[in-house]
């Protein structure tokens, strides 16, 4: 080969990886553009999408009484008293039928030994067993045979002080209370085998009882003991012999009948007190939620004009909401709720649990007592306001299982209630 197509053909290589390094150049830069920007150029204007992050987000508080709620015959009941500073005086008081357990009609043979009620304890709120104690009191009034008996009703308008039937009360362990009732009350359970030809011939002469809590001492912070009705370890218990046997027991249950719990607030002496009777459009600078039909807050948004106002729809990538928890000083005693859940009104004033906490399995809510604090992913329910399909934009904090669960919390309001939105604007 001469020199002339030995220069042509270096010419052409050096030509070739020219364009090879080229090529490889722009390819380097395109991968480090962002990805959203790619094809931007060919999108018409109203196609394009910006991915987008806010936490601008103002919130107005307000602290409100909750509505009473049934509890008519439900499987767990709080009983005791809590003198809380923060959250008041709680009292919860249970009236309850009771019914024999099996058919025996030969009640009229048997001896009394005792007369023990016995309430099974799943688990405690505060600090009641040193400080709290009951007495039983036997109904001179029917509970009315109704589904719809609330958490307000009167349990004192059925008995009379004058009939008390426990001689003793006792804290067994961490699961039970014990009460041993009154001889005469138990010589009046064996006084006729008529009683026991029907639960309606029962009641005639048994109308139920009542338990009613005490305390020590108003200094005392006391507590509830949460009664598990369901079990069969909640029963009353006649030890008994006859003629010829000794060391023999019958059974009454609670499972049978008609039951309710009433609570009853007394928020005078608290430091709640004055977020409760200060004007309604007050911005309340505490958030205080409690369980069963007590103290809740609800938080309004008051800067969501530009989102409603403009022309878009919002795809919600994540919104988060975050609450930080006051450690007040008997936040030891009355600890925070495992789980927090939030709801909203419907025009017609019907309460509507989020769907993120429903359905989505995301909602979160969970006490974090390392940070303290509760994150709520409320993803769903965002979308659907700044898309127009809620109107209402409020948030209700409850607690989770609060018709059985008297705990509470008080979080910090106002610039301390943080949220953070990811989302695109398709305009």
């Amino acid at each position: 080969m001469n020199g002339l197509n030995k220069n042509k053909s270096k010419n052409k290589s050096l030509l070739f990886l020219g364009v090879i390094s080229f090529a490889i150049i722009l390819l380097i830069s395109s991968c480090e553009e962002d990805p959203s920007s790619i094809g931007s150029d060919i999108l018409p204007d109203g196609d394009k999408i910006v991915t987008l992050y806010d936490t601008t987000f103002s919130f107005h508080n307000q602290v409100f009484k909750k509505e009473p709620f049934i509890t008519s015959n439900i499987s767990h009941h709080s009983l005791g008293i809590s003198n809380d500073p923060y959250f008041g005086e709680l009292k919860s008081q249970m009236a309850s039928e009771f019914f024999y357990f099996a058919l025996d009609t030969n009640m009229s043979t048997y001896y009394v030994d005792s007369l023990m009620l016995y309430l099974s304890v799943d688990s405690t709120y505060g600090s009641p067993q040193e400080t709290v104690s009951f007495n039983v009191y036997e109904l001179n009034t029917l509970i009315v045979d109704d589904s719809s008996h609330y958490s307000n009703e009167s349990v004192s308008d059925l008995y009379s002080e004058a009939d008390k039937i426990n001689e003793t009360f006792q804290v067994r362990g961490d699961t039970l209370l014990a009460f041993n009732l009154k001889n005469e009350f138990a010589q009046r359970l064996l006084s006729d085998t008529l009683f026991y030809l029907s639960d309606t011939a029962f009641k005639e002469e048994f109308k139920g009882l009542a338990v009613v809590p005490s305390i020590a001492s108003a200094s005392d912070l006391g507590g509830t003991f949460l009664v598990n009705i369901a079990t069969t370890d909640t029963k009353i218990v006649l030890y008994y012999h006859t003629d010829t046997v000794d060391s023999l027991y019958f059974n009454y249950t609670f499972t049978r009948g008609n039951r309710f719990t009433q609570y009853s607030y007394d928020y005078s002496s608290s430091e709640v007190n004055a977020y409760l009777t200060n004007p309604e459009d007050e911005n309340d600078d505490l958030i205080f939620i409690q369980g069963v039909d007590g103290i809740s807050s609800r938080i309004e948004y008051t800067d969501l004009d530009t989102w409603l106002n403009e022309n878009a729809t919002y795809s919600i990538l994540k919104a988060e909401l975050i609450t930080s928890v006051v450690n007040d000083q008997d936040i030891e005693t009355f600890y925070p709720p495992e789980k927090l859940s939030l709801n909203y009104a419907e025009e017609d004033s019907t309460i509507i649990y989020l769907e993120d906490y429903t359905s989505t399995g995301m909602f979160g809510g969970s006490y974090n007592s390392t940070d303290e604090i509760y994150n709520f992913n409320i993803s769903k329910h965002f979308s659907d306001i700044v898309n127009h399909n809620i109107e209402d934009h409020y948030l209700n904090f409850d607690v989770v299982n609060s018709y059985t669960s008297p705990h509470r919390v008080i979080l910090k309001a106002g610039e301390d209630i943080k949220m953070k939105v990811t989302y695109t604007k398709h305009e």
